[in-house]
């Protein structure tokens, strides 16, 4: 998640305790502003430039598609996190390629090179099924914080892929709120308000979406390998929640890390090893 100036969190602590509505209904209006991009990083724009680029719709907007390696090769779907893009995969790009297999990202609705002005966790899902239409199948995805999150429920509505791995992701709707407050300098008693306020402001009509946000209670199948990686100093996607994750889905794997926080994760040797190992690993029998 991008990083808040010390005057807007520091105003938002001051509206929590002096005209809670007012804070809330500004929060709110926060956490649907996405704003500009984020850039390429300079690290990754090799890999980003040399990327075969596609289109695709979704709900009417248009959502740049990427492809690295051999398209005739097992293929790995890469699905992106929070005011994030698929850029910053770059390094499991490379990885993936290396252990001879093709890869596919996109950039979410409002995210990246496509448009849009926000999205929401099932705008992110629908982006997932929009890709696989176009550039499946997949033979795997791996989903960093929300596109961890949106790839697990997917998956749980039947989205087609063989193994998952959930890099640093949050539980479910509510673990969003929380990681949001905390970044906007919130307390958590005005939690409850919050996630009304959202829900009252969630674009389509949907409804439960606390209730469909929730991969603790609609986890990936358990037939289907699932390795959830994740680091105990993130401060945005809390250790407890990879922990519930791990204890809903049977079968799964854990691998914890230490020092790498939320996105660093995915530079980190170790950890593209492990992701490399999973995608690749023989089906398990029966």
């Amino acid at each position: 998640m991008p990083y808040v100036p010390a005057p807007v969190s520091s105003t938002f602590r001051l509206l929590s305790a002096v005209a809670p509505p007012l804070a809330v209904r500004l929060a709110t209006r926060t956490f649907w502003r996405f704003g500009p991009p984020a850039p390429v990083r300079s690290g990754d724009r090799a890999v980003h430039e040399r990327a075969a680029r596609g289109v695709v719709p979704v709900d009417g907007e248009r959502v740049v598609t990427y492809r690295w390696g051999d398209r005739e090769a097992p293929t790995i779907l890469l699905a992106h996190g929070w005011k994030s893009r698929a850029s910053r995969f770059a390094g499991l790009v490379t990885a993936l390629e290396g252990a001879g297999l093709g890869v596919v990202s996109f950039d979410g609705v409002a995210h990246g090179d496509s448009t849009g002005t926000r999205m929401s966790a099932l705008d992110h899902m629908a982006a997932v099924r929009a890709v696989h239409d176009a550039e499946g199948p997949f033979t795997a995805v791996v989903g960093h914080s929300l596109g961890g999150l949106a790839a697990g429920l997917a998956l749980h509505e039947g989205f087609p892929a063989g193994r998952f791995v959930s890099v640093s992701t949050m539980t479910g709707f509510d673990a969003l709120a929380d990681a949001f407050l905390r970044l906007v300098g919130m307390p958590p008693s005005l939690h409850e308000r919050f996630c009304d306020h959202v829900e009252r402001t969630f674009p389509g009509d949907v409804h439960d979406i606390r209730a469909r946000v929730d991969l603790v209670a609609r986890p990936v199948p358990a037939h289907l390998p699932t390795l959830f990686v994740q680091d105990d100093d993130d401060r945005m996607s809390l250790p407890d929640g990879a922990r519930r994750l791990h204890a809903a889905t049977p079968g799964s794997e854990l691998l914890a890390t230490r020092g790498l926080g939320h996105t660093r994760i995915l530079d980190d040797p170790a950890v593209l090893d492990a992701v490399v190992a999973h995608v690749t690993a023989p089906v398990p029998a029966g």
